[in-house]
C-alpha cells in the first residue's frame, strides 16, 4: 500500500538528501518510550519469541531521503521496515503467507497505525515478496534481533531471502538470488553474527564480512531491473489499495496538515523545551497521564517535518517521529 502526496492532498515534507544512492546508517539506538497515536498507546519493548500474523503494506517515493525513527535516512530501494514496538535498528523475517516468500529487514521506521496492519515495508522488500503491486499482503512477522547502527547490511539482508512458489510473482524473484552457503550457515542453527548487545542471531552474516555465495534461484522468473536501483522508479499503487487509503485521507486531512509527529511519554520540564520548538511550527496536543504527559504535534502546513524532529532530538525528546499513516 504506498502512501504519497497526491493520496492525501498535501506535500511530504522536504527530503533530507537528494542523492539517490542513500547513505546508510548514522541513526541512533533506541527502545524508545511509550506513545500514544490516534488515541491507542504503544509500548517499544525488546521482544525475543515475537511472532504475529497481519497484513503488511509499503511506503516509497515521497518518504525516499526522509528521516525514519531512529534519525536513519529511509531509502525505497533497500530492505527496511516500520514496526510499532520493535527496537531501532533491529531486525525481523517476514514471511509473505500466500507464496511463502521470505525476507528479512532491518526495522528502523515506527508505524503502520491504520487497518490493523503489523508492518510497513519498504518498496523494495514488498517487491521481493511479491505484493508491491497488490499493496497489500497478509505475512508472519518474526523479531529476529538487534540490529548494529553502523555499516551497509544490505547484502546480507539480501542473503536471507528464500523465493516463494514458482510463477505465483511474476517479475518480482531475481534470476540469481544472494543466498548464504552451507560455510556461512551452519546446519543446526549455527551462529555467524552477533548483535550489538552480544546475543547472537542465528544464521545471520554480519555486515562487512565476505558476501555470502551466489547461485541461481531454483524457482521464479526475471527480476527486470537489478535489486537496488540508482535512480527513482515510477510506483503505482493497486486500485484496491487506493481504496483502502480513502479513510486515511480523510483522517490526515482533518488535521490540515498531512504530517503529525508523535513526541511520547515526557515530564513537565521536557514538556516545556518541546513548546518552544513547536511555537510557530504547528499545534501541540497534550494528554495527562500517569507519569507525565503524551504530546504530540500536528505540523503546520509550511513547517518541515524532519527539521522539526531534529530540533525536538536536540531538546530531549529523542523518542519523537513522523506518524507515517
Amino acid at each position: 500500500m504506498k502512501f504519497d502526496s497526491k493520496t492525501f492532498g498535501v506535500p511530504a515534507s522536504p527530503r533530507v538528501t537528494n542523492l539517490k544512492r542513500v547513505p546508510k546508517g548514522g541513526g541512533r539506538e533506541q527502545v524508545g518510550k511509550p506513545y500514544k497515536v490516534r488515541g491507542k498507546w504503544y509500548y517499544p519493548k525488546d521482544q525475543p519469541g515475537y511472532v504475529k500474523t497481519g497484513k503488511a503494506s509499503w511506503y516509497g517515493p515521497n518518504f525516499h531521503g526522509r528521516l525514519t525513527a531512529n534519525g536513519e535516512i529511509y531509502d525505497m530501494h533497500g530492505l527496511s521496515a516500520a514496526h510499532k514496538t520493535f527496537p531501532l535498528p533491529s531486525y525481523a523475517m517476514v514471511t509473505n503467507l500466500k507464496t511463502g516468500s521470505k525476507l528479512m529487514v532491518r526495522v528502523n521506521d515506527r508505524g503502520p497505525y491504520a487497518h490493523g496492519r503489523e508492518i510497513d515495508l519498504s518498496a523494495e522488500a514488498a517487491g521481493l515478496l511479491g505484493f508491491k503491486s497488490a499493496g497489500i499482503a497478509e505475512v508472519k512477522v518474526e523479531y529476529v534481533g538487534r540490529a548494529p547502527l553502523e555499516g551497509d547490511d544490505t547484502r546480507m539482508l539480501m542473503a536471507s531471502y528464500q523465493p516463494g512458489e514458482a510463477g505465483s510473482m511474476p517479475g518480482s524473484v531475481p534470476d540469481s538470488v544472494m543466498v548464504a552457503s552451507a560455510e556461512t550457515r551452519p546446519a543446526a542453527g549455527g551462529i555467524a553474527m552477533a548483535n550489538a548487545y552480544g546475543a547472537e542471531l542465528p544464521g545471520v552474516q554480519a555486515p562487512g564480512t565476505p558476501a555470502p555465495e551466489a547461485r541461481p534461484a531454483t524457482k521464479g522468473g526475471s527480476f527486470g531491473t537489478s535489486l537496488f536501483r540508482n535512480s527513482y522508479a515510477a510506483e503505482r499503487a493497486g486500485s484496491g489499495a487506493a481504496a483502502a487509503l480513502s479513510g486515511l485521507a480523510a483522517a490526515q486531512s482533518s488535521t490540515g496538515s498531512g504530517e503529525t509527529i508523535a513526541i511520547g511519554l515526557i515530564d513537565d520540564a521536557l514538556l516545556e523545551r518541546v513548546r518552544a520548538v513547536a511555537t510557530g511550527e504547528g499545534s501541540l496536543s497534550v494528554d495527562d497521564v500517569d507519569g507525565g504527559v503524551s504530546a504530540t504535534l500536528a505540523v503546520a502546513s509550511d513547517a518541515d517535518a524532519d527539521t522539526l524532529l531534529k530540533r525536538l532530538w536536540q531538546v530531549g525528546a529523542t523518542s519523537a517521529f513522523v506518524v507515517r499513516d
